[in-house]
């Protein structure tokens, strides 16, 4: 196990610099010492005496194991990429700029944790701490950078909260329904859709030509999820994502205390999304998983209890269909009115090729992602992910602090996206479950099929996260989700609802499972994770 000492302390550095176990780091921006200890699994256990320096700490470190990741995920976020691969980027960088968050950025910050400005900044200024190392010293690169001719650039609060990495929702599918109407009646539609638990409309209002949603009108938000293209280096993968997780009270384990499993079912990949670390200062002390990019833990535990999360399918966003002045079209009819998008010109550099200004379009209602000047139409999106609060995973900031199951359900509150259902065990024997994700009230529409953006089909603000479904230490003595539709019938909210799901055939097989433990334990629960009974399967080859 190797040790870090960084601070700025040259008293203590003389104390550790005959033992050779220890490394002593000097930072000027570190306040305290900060003690690290790497274990044999290549973890970070963090150790500081205040806030900053832990945060602080865990961006060096983060930085330091995955600077490339850390370089690739800010050209994602910046809308850099084609900088450094060519015109195959342009049509991400464009849509990552189009899409990126643009309100407040103290309120953004400050919704993550009541400190969450000073949090995410020190973490910044850690990450920027070490690319500062490596120019000064270019031989800390990792060999990608040296291979691309590039070096990495300087981090800000703004890439942290990148929405270019969130789950998306269902736009794609809501297109997709939108032209499959200028084929088929919304009946046979759902005959041929699983929607459950509700009914949805999917009558298209009679001012949208079906056939126009033909039209590629989600090139440049389908574009930012993609890999950056390096050519033939890296294969384009395709691997179906879901998760699962579980919780048992200690009336069905053999220890008598809750287990708790989590298994997120992301893509094997090198380096890997994951980044795992041990924060502990005063207040703090959790160790987990999440993205290296972003501060604290996004599944993990404190001294308190444990958590994890699986998606919960949620509708967060709306495409929206305008006509456009034919003599001025920049401005598209609202109530009635012509109404003047908002535009801003950018300067995109592409490697190998001159620099592209492009054109950034907004309505009141979002960034507009396609214009058809022949036909005076446009589309743009409505997304729930672009207000404050809705970068993914950050709210975990709050819930690295819970210490019980009201605390731990106040904090899923902030985590609006993507949507989650969150689950809970601590050592009280209290288990629970809350679903979280930020979706609209839509009062007169579905969400199914796209809209007319002129101002009938608005939304009416969001579902509470408190309201959506939960429960406490239910009376089976577990809880299981794998990103099926689990809310009880009771429920008292079902326009809350997404009319989508996975289907139930991974979380019967889980429930199968737990319904007859009487003595679990975390040996079972790891080998429920790599189950492979089918139950379809079964079902169509009895024995």
């Amino acid at each position: 196990m190797s040790h870090y000492k960084i601070g700025f302390s040259l008293v203590i550095a003389c104390l550790f610099i005959q033992c050779s176990s220890v490394k002593r780091l000097q930072i000027a921006e570190i306040e305290q010492e900060v003690t690290v200890r790497r274990d044999q699994w290549g973890i970070n256990h963090i150790e500081a005496k205040n806030e900053h320096d832990l945060f602080f700490a865990q961006g060096y470190l983060a930085a330091k194991d995955r600077l490339f990741q850390f370089e690739l995920w800010r050209r994602k976020a910046t809308g850099t990429s084609a900088e450094l691969v060519g015109p195959a980027a342009l049509k991400s960088d464009i849509g990552a700029r189009l899409l990126r968050y643009q309100k407040d950025m103290d309120t953004e910050l400050n919704h993550y944790h009541p400190r969450g400005k000073s949090i995410i900044e020190s973490y910044v200024a850690g990450v920027n701490a070490y690319i500062e190392q490596t120019e000064q010293n270019p031989e800390l690169l990792p060999f990608e950078f040296n291979l691309l001719g590039i070096k990495p650039g300087r981090w800000t609060p703004e890439i942290v909260v990148s929405r270019h990495n969130g789950i998306r929702s269902n736009a794609s599918q809501e297109l997709a329904i939108g032209r499959a109407l200028a084929q088929a009646k919304p009946e046979k539609i759902k005959e041929l859709m699983w929607f459950h638990p509700g009914d949805p409309d999917l009558t298209l209002d009679e001012s949208i030509d079906p056939q126009w949603l033909s039209n590629n009108l989600l090139e440049l938000y389908e574009a930012v999820s993609e890999d950056i293209p390096f050519g033939d280096l890296l294969g384009k993968e395709e691997m179906p994502e879901g998760s699962n997780n579980w919780v048992i009270s200690g009336e069905k384990t053999l220890s008598g205390a809750p287990i708790l499993a989590n298994d997120p079912h992301r893509r094997i990949a090198l380096p890997s999304l994951r980044y795992i670390v041990h924060l502990k200062a005063p207040g703090w002390n959790v160790i987990g998983g999440g993205e290296p990019v972003i501060p604290g833990v996004s599944i993990g535990h404190n001294e308190y209890g444990a958590w994890g999360l699986t998606i919960f399918q949620t509708d967060a966003e709306d495409i929206y269909v305008y006509d456009l002045n034919p003599e001025n079209q920049h401005q598209y009819k609202y109530q009635g009115n012509w109404e003047d998008m908002t535009s801003q010109q950018e300067l995109i550099k592409v490697r190998g090729e001159k620099d592209t200004l492009i054109t950034l379009n907004y309505t009141r209602h979002g960034p507009v992602l396609f214009m058809d000047p022949q036909k005076n139409k446009a589309a743009a999106l409505r997304s729930a992910w672009l207000e404050p609060g809705a970068a993914p995973y950050l709210a975990s900031l709050r819930i690295n602090q819970a210490t019980d199951w009201n605390s731990f359900q106040e904090a899923c509150e902030y985590s609006f996206i993507p949507g989650e259902n969150m689950i809970w065990a601590d050592t009280s024997g209290t288990i629970g479950w809350q679903a979280v994700g930020i979706s609209p009230v839509r009062p007169n529409f579905s969400g199914m099929v796209p809209v007319p953006g002129d101002g009938r089909y608005e939304w009416n603000g969001y579902w509470p996260i408190i309201v959506k479904p939960h429960l406490t230490n239910p009376p089976k003595g577990f809880w299981a989700t794998a990103n099926q539709h689990v809310t009880p019938e009771t429920y008292s909210h079902p326009d809350a609802l997404a009319y989508t799901w996975s289907d139930n055939y991974r979380g019967d097989r889980v429930n199968e499972v737990l319904a007859r433990e009487t003595r679990a334990t975390i040996e079972g629960s790891i080998e429920l994770q790599t189950d492979v009974t089918s139950i379809p399967a079964r079902i169509l080859t009895p024995l």
